[in-house]
């Protein structure tokens, strides 16, 4: 039976949650879809060639409005990049339809895509599926816009969790289906009686992760006498936009805050996931994006508690003092310095709550069951168009 193509617009190059969760579900459908990807020069394209063909631009033209990153002040700016990126989308839709003929489905893998999404719909006539991974801002300038747009044009939006899904419109056509958790290997280790206490950071080196608060925080706790040492697994974002860097908008953290940091272990970038988990006691996230990174999700896998910045409520993913310990306060030292004490000082807890985030990611990221939803929904929207 001659396998269906679908074209995945990934909108990051560079290494990063969307581009991983991308990667568990293609690589576990490949046999049955042909995929075509669409990427940016980065990683993405080295990652993405494994599952199917990948046609790479300078850059894809994108809207954030996201709570995270939606336009204010010296933002907007950034808008002019997106003008600009309107040309090497076009270059990427003429590629598409050059060579590849019988495309019956396309997923776009993160809802700031709406510009390149308004391109395409002129050029393709078959259902448009838009992931959705960050918080959206639906009550801005811009929303009721994004909405109308969205609900004429997207078949389905996939939202990646119960919180992701209520911040967007009710009027919306959108279902959820959290990301899978695939790694290999088992967690080798519980909590030992080792007077020091090991916390993992997995991610890019971005400001806006909470990095640099988190290195601050246990140089200044070591100072002090506490035995903790941060294990960092990632890299520094190496293709900033000129935008960025012009206005001062770069988010990589101060290499020299590491490279002098003794307490700190730089494992660098890690294909292999087990070995970092295995490495640490906890994990600290302490995002300013007020949501969850995959890294907390895996951690969970290898019975590793997490400590994280939310003002709000993720309970299928994530229970505070139940799977982990969370603050509200983004860039507060203070509260961030009192939960990594509350481990150190209560090691039994480690191994607690570790159990239950086990259990909670277990529950809500199976993978059979998450990517049978994901192959039913490419199944129903590819035979919907046959029947036109």
């Amino acid at each position: 039976m001659k396998k269906s193509s679908i074209l995945i617009v990934q909108p990051v190059g560079q290494f990063a949650g969307s581009l991983k969760s991308l990667e568990e579900y293609v690589k576990l459908l490949r046999n049955k879809y042909n995929f075509i990807f669409i990427t940016p020069s980065g990683i993405a394209k080295k990652r993405l060639k494994k599952y199917g063909k990948v046609i790479e631009v300078i850059g894809l033209s994108k809207f954030d409005n996201s709570q995270f990153g939606s336009y204010k002040g010296l933002r907007y700016l950034l808008l002019i990049r997106e003008v600009f990126l309107i040309i090497p989308t076009f270059f990427a839709i003429f590629k598409v339809k050059k060579y590849y003929k019988n495309i019956k489905l396309i997923h776009f893998n993160e809802i700031t895509l709406i510009p390149t999404i308004f391109l395409f719909k002129f050029f393709f006539k078959v259902p448009f599926i838009l992931h959705c991974r960050t918080l959206y801002n639906n009550y801005n300038l811009f929303s009721k816009t994004i909405n109308n747009f969205l609900s004429k044009n997207i078949s389905t939006i996939v939202a990646i969790d119960n919180e992701i899904k209520s911040s967007l419109n009710k009027g919306l056509p959108v279902i959820v289906i959290r990301n899978i958790i695939n790694l290999k290997g088992k967690n080798k280790k519980n909590y030992t009686t080792s007077e020091y206490l090991n916390i993992g950071f997995l991610g890019s080196f971005l400001k806006f992760k909470g990095l640099e608060d988190l290195i601050k925080v246990c140089n200044n706790l070591s100072s002090r006498g506490i035995k903790i040492k941060l294990i960092l697994a990632g890299s520094y974002i190496t293709n900033q936009n000129f935008l960025f860097k012009l206005f001062g908008l770069t988010n990589n953290i101060d290499k020299d805050l590491i490279v002098n940091s003794k307490n700190v272990l730089n494992l660098g970038h890690l294909n292999e996931l087990s070995f970092f988990y295995n490495k640490i006691d906890i994990l600290c996230f302490p995002s300013y994006l007020n949501a969850l990174g995959r890294q907390v999700f895996e951690a969970g896998f290898f019975n590793k508690p997490s400590i994280v910045c939310l003002n709000k409520k993720y309970s299928d993913s994530f229970i505070n003092k139940k799977t982990g310990l969370s603050f509200k306060n983004p860039g507060s030292l203070k509260q961030l310095e009192k939960l990594i004490l509350f481990f150190y000082f209560n090691k039994k807890e480690i191994n607690k709550m570790g159990m239950n985030a086990k259990k909670l990611i277990q529950k809500n990221f199976d993978l059979k069951k998450n990517l049978s939803k994901m192959d039913n929904l490419y199944n129903k929207l590819i035979y919907s168009q046959s029947k036109r």
